[in-house]
């Protein structure tokens, strides 16, 4: 009777405990991953590519991108702050930079290159990029524009979507480009943060166009990156001590005033709604309709450089001289000189020089009555150097060295 009665109770067991260990595991599989998993659970190497994908997958997020100069009269910030939505690759942002009075002048006048003074607004769609400056019509730079004026318009075609965020050429385009080697330090609301090195060039894709004049001297030290992922592994922050960068500016004469250089990026309001980049009844212009390359317009041209977005008088906007305007063409030069022998003649700047002085006294004397424009002229152009070396017993054999190149003289207006 005994062994009968524990069979029984043993079938009762079972049949009791079968729905609880059914509905245990019903239970497990509805249930959601830990926070970050996705991120944390991939492994180290990997976890930065995760951590893009996160954010992305936020849809939308507000973001401050910094880049600060420091010298002894204080620290010039060149600031863009906007927001992203990432699932329709779209962003806005203003762009401004501010210094104190008593930050060097001429250095400040270089840093405004890539933030012209009075800020300026971006826009991004894709692969177009939109600029705005003080209330202006938006000025479209399509890939086809980009191709048109070349690397002229780096500093705004490096902003178009890219894989990282719909806002390009910040500190997020870089952190997954870089592989974690260490595990991250852990925080208290469960954010982890990270510290990798950067090679030198690389981190100095962060810098203006015309700031980039290190070529292959970048130099071997690395550059530390500090990168924080939130408890749900999205990117929450990233900055960069970027003195090794500095260092070779430096080498290449460059930013001399300058003894700090940081960059820095936040992100914030995760998936909370964002505005369009802008409206649609706002007018917008075709840069490729409405700009010019400098070097094609002819002598007597005017034209303005302001609210292009690109910091340059390589591209602006012819307009007539009667309208507000920033420059008068004098002419398209040609420099083609040869000397015998080898010479160091660096470059033919000096050579255009001359030959700007030429059209500028062949110039129409109405040009300057009025005082409307400022002594003197400038230029704008290049030059190439060679020297050449005949074989021997070859007719004219000897070396010589010559220059040729192309430039634009122009006034500009008096201020």
């Amino acid at each position: 009777m005994g062994t009968l009665k524990t069979a029984r109770h043993r079938g009762a067991a079972v049949a009791l405990l079968l729905p609880v260990l059914i509905g245990t595991a019903g239970c497990g599989a509805g249930e959601k991953a830990p926070a970050g998993e996705a991120v944390y659970g991939q492994p180290l190497a990997e976890q930065f590519q995760a951590a893009t994908d996160a954010t992305r997958g936020a849809g939308t997020a507000a973001f401050v991108s910094t880049l600060t100069y420091g010298a002894a009269g204080g620290d010039a910030v060149q600031a863009t702050r906007g927001s992203q939505d990432y699932g329709r690759g779209t962003s806005r942002a203003d762009v401004a930079l501010d210094a104190p009075r008593t930050f060097p002048e001429g250095t400040l006048e270089l840093l405004r290159g890539a933030a012209p003074e009075g800020g300026q607004v971006l826009a991004t769609a894709d692969d177009d990029v939109y600029v705005r400056h003080a209330g202006s019509a938006w000025l479209k730079y399509t890939p086809e524009a980009v191709s048109k004026f070349g690397e002229a318009t780096g500093d705004v075609a490096g902003h178009a979507a890219g894989d990282a965020a719909p806002y390009s050429g910040t500190l997020a385009d870089l952190v997954p480009r870089t592989i974690p080697r260490e595990a991250p330090e852990r925080r208290a609301d469960g954010s982890r943060v990270y510290r990798v090195d950067l090679l030198p060039e690389v981190a100095g894709e962060l810098l203006p166009r015309h700031l980039r004049g290190a070529g292959d001297a970048w130099g071997t030290e690395s550059v530390g990156l500090t990168v924080k992922l939130d408890a749900d592994g999205r990117l929450a922050s990233a900055s960069a001590d970027l003195a090794p960068v500095l260092a070779a500016l430096h080498d290449q004469g460059m930013l001399a005033e300058v003894k700090r250089l940081r960059a820095a990026y936040e992100l914030t309001a995760f998936g909370e709604p964002v505005k369009g980049p802008f409206d649609d009844e706002e007018p917008v212009e075709d840069a490729a309709e409405v700009l010019a390359p400098v070097a094609t317009l002819k002598a007597g041209r005017c034209a303005a450089t302001g609210g292009t977005g690109l910091g340059t008088e390589e591209i602006v906007r012819p307009v007539d001289c009667g309208d507000r305007h920033d420059i008068r063409v004098l002419g398209q030069v040609e420099v083609d000189r040869a000397f015998s022998g080898n010479r160091d003649l660096g470059n033919g700047d000096r050579y255009g020089k001359e030959e700007c002085g030429r059209v500028d006294t062949a110039a129409p004397k109405d040009w300057r009555r009025g005082g409307r424009y400022a002594d003197g002229f400038h230029m704008r152009g290049q030059s190439e150097v060679t020297v050449s070396v005949a074989m021997d017993g070859e007719p004219g054999n000897g070396t010589e060295t010559t220059v040729t190149g192309s430039y634009t003289c122009f006034l500009t207006v008096a201020r």
